[in-house]
């Protein structure tokens, strides 16, 4: 599919004031087919083309070739005339894209915008009249700032959706809460509803202010400045056992304390007994663990929804 296809594409959805996600569904197709075809990667099907142009309101061959018609009335050929003259002005005042592959595509209008497309790195950037629009589709990121709010998804297996609306409320993964602080009373970091009563009085106590008068303690009483610093490795440690115990997630405990561990010890060795050779191994086995506990934790999915 052709660059000036892809673009007509995006053009047209912005039009219809439709979001990727909220076309895909629309169509009952991903986020990510939508956005490879706004990138010209690929290419709608027949059936996608026929309900993308009945959804727009205009005929297949203005949808493909950005012409409409031809079989229009001499009435009409005044007005689709003009409409060319429009098109033909515009196309003038707009830069085209760049056919490079190693250089963003860049589109600049003064109807549609700035268009920037950067297919080596999956980014896409849309600012506009509407607010502006960024995508990444390798992080399967997606952010909207807009006269309607403010719109941020993450559609990875542990991403969220986040909605700021302009009222003041949040939807967060289709939740929604009245204020930012009704959300941050009934969700912990994780963007996820507390399990228990424990869990919460967990999470919620201000375990890093705590370490830091504790660091200021042990530098002033004792003067041991330097080794006070290993208590910032309990931070991700007191979090990771919150949310063991609110959770029962043996996996998110190991994924979160190991790498803590493994560094405290490596820094123990190196700065403290100077043997910072072999130490360093263990730093190569942090990602090993953290790949075996995701791994663990999609198997353990799957065997829930078998």
């Amino acid at each position: 599919m052709d660059l000036e296809m892809a673009q007509r594409l995006v053009d047209r959805r912005k039009a219809a004031g439709l979001s990727q996600e909220a076309l895909a569904a629309q169509l009952g197709v991903s986020r990510q087919a939508v956005s490879k075809w706004e990138r010209s990667e690929s290419s709608p099907d027949t059936d996608n083309l026929i309900a993308l142009a009945a959804l727009y309101g205009v005929s297949l061959d203005e949808l493909l070739y950005g012409e409409a018609d031809s079989d229009a009335d001499g009435t009409e050929d005044g007005s689709t005339g003009a409409e060319a003259s429009d098109e033909a002005e515009e196309a003038e005042a707009s830069a085209e894209f760049t056919d490079c592959s190693d250089k963003p595509l860049v589109d600049i209008s003064l109807t549609r915008g700035i268009h920037v497309i950067d297919p080596n790195k999956g980014e896409e950037v849309h600012v506009g009249w509407s607010g502006i629009h960024v995508t990444n589709e390798r992080k399967g990121e997606e952010i909207h700032v807009g006269p309607s709010g403010v719109h941020i998804d993450t559609l990875e297996d542990d991403g969220h959706s986040v909605h700021a609306n302009a009222d003041g409320t949040v939807v967060i993964d289709g939740e929604q809460f009245s204020s930012w602080k009704e959300a941050h009373d009934k969700l912990d970091h994780h963007g996820k509803h507390f399990h228990t009563k424990l869990g919460r009085a967990w999470n919620k106590l201000p375990f890093p202010a705590l370490v830091a008068l504790a660091y200021m303690a042990l530098g002033i009483i004792y003067g041991a400045w330097p080794m006070g610093l290993f208590l910032v490795f309990l931070i991700p440690i007191y979090y990771a056992l919150g949310d063991f115990i609110d959770r029962r997630r043996l996996s998110k405990l190991i994924d979160g304390v190991y790498p803590a561990a493994a560094i405290t010890w490596f820094l123990y060795m190196w700065l403290c007994l100077e043997q910072p050779h072999p130490a360093w191994v263990i730093l190569i086995t942090i990602p090993i663990v953290k790949a075996l506990m995701r791994w663990c934790r999609k198997q353990w999915k799957h065997r829930k929804q078998a």
